[in-house]
């Protein structure tokens, strides 16, 4: 819940002064839980909202990552709080632009490419029923049927001119 990233996070602040050997020490990442509280930021009630010293503060004690940086998010709401921060001692007639990084946009190949025949070259193999439910009806070939469409046609128009013969017993 977004408040309750801020509550951990607030705490975290009450007991930073503390030192890491504390027994009140919080057993949660600040790291983690100031970038659950950024991308939720909007959902945090008022109450539960960090001053903008508090997020400072706590950005301060994000530790990076593997590549030694902190994330794009992390870094992007230490510019803006830090931008909003020095609003204050801003003059009237001056204004204040934060710049904020991006990410790159994953290459994404067109798999929607060129016609797919798979279907019509093979349509036994590649039956969608089949590939979902693990079985599914085909109808036998001609070949394979005893007696019914042509095959039975055939039979009666050669019992009917070699003649057949019945008995009963």
């Amino acid at each position: 819940h977004p408040d309750a990233h801020a509550c951990r996070l607030k705490l975290s602040v009450v007991t930073v002064g503390l030192g890491a050997d504390s027994t009140m020490r919080c057993p949660w990442s600040v790291t983690e839980e100031m970038e659950e509280y950024v991308k939720k930021h909007g959902y945090v009630s008022s109450a539960c909202r960090l001053t903008t010293e508090e997020e400072m503060l706590l950005l301060q004690l994000c530790t990076p990552n593997d590549q030694g940086r902190l994330s794009l998010t992390l870094l992007n709401r230490k510019a803006f709080v830090g931008a909003v921060r020095s609003l204050g001692s801003l003059p009237d007639d001056k204004t204040l632009s934060v710049k904020l990084g991006k990410e790159k946009p994953p290459i994404i190949e067109n798999f929607d490419f060129g016609a797919d025949y798979t279907i019509i070259e093979n349509p036994k193999k590649t039956m969608v029923s089949a590939k979902l439910f693990g079985a599914a009806y085909s109808r036998p070939e001609d070949d394979e049927v005893a007696y019914g469409g042509l095959k039975a046609l055939e039979f009666i128009n050669n019992a009917v001119t070699s003649g057949v013969e019945m008995a009963s017993a």
